[in-house]
């Protein structure tokens, strides 16, 4: 079992390796993305589903409240991933995401959408929704990311992280959303903190 556990470690510090040599530009530039967006009044808005939407929700509190340093608030948010109207069934709409990004992201907003699998009917839907909203969006997606990945522009980053295992991927996706609120951090409050 302590074979296996050093094995878990090894493959963790691997795929965080792969992933800093593979998406160090486009972390940068997801970083500047949102920086752009917040100097110019724009707000971020979250989204994720399942495990994801934990992590859409801690991203947006992290800019909310401060990260490490104290700064002055931020404004983002995540979307409910969960609706909780009085319908007849309690199955999730696809376009319950969508419908949150058409009420209230504007032009010049950022999307944070996070997918474990690229291929998730209620991301791919908000994704086109705030596309038709001009909004930008930052994607965090998997290797095998088909649709979602599709619908990306010029103007969006997508963080394709190489790795398959959910959980390698999560682990990824966790400290890649910290590197970004550190670099927003840098960036808009310098002398809050030396990093």
């Amino acid at each position: 079992m302590q074979d296996h556990i050093k094995q878990l470690f090894t493959e963790n510090i691997q795929t965080m390796i792969a992933t800093g040599e593979a998406l160090a530009a486009p972390i940068e530039n997801a970083a500047v993305s949102i920086v752009n967006c917040l100097i110019n009044g724009g707000k971020v808005v979250c989204c994720g589903e399942g495990a994801s939407a934990a992590l859409a929700s801690h991203f947006s509190q992290l800019l909310l409240d401060q990260f490490e340093a104290e700064r002055p608030c931020l404004p983002a948010f995540a979307l409910v991933s969960q609706s909780s109207a009085l319908q007849p069934d309690n199955q999730a709409k696809p376009e319950h995401l969508a419908r949150q990004v058409r009420a209230i992201g504007q032009a010049g907003d950022v999307l944070v959408v996070i997918s474990m699998t690229g291929e998730e009917h209620s991301l791919i839907k908000a994704v086109e929704a705030a596309l038709t909203q001009d909004m930008a969006v930052v994607a965090l997606t998997v290797d095998s990311s088909g649709e979602l990945s599709g619908l990306l522009g010029p103007q969006d980053t997508e963080l394709r992280v190489p790795a398959h295992r959910p959980a390698r991927v999560f682990e990824c996706y966790s400290f890649l959303l910290h590197a970004i609120c550190e670099l927003i951090d840098m960036t808009l409050f310098p002398q809050q903190e030396d990093y």
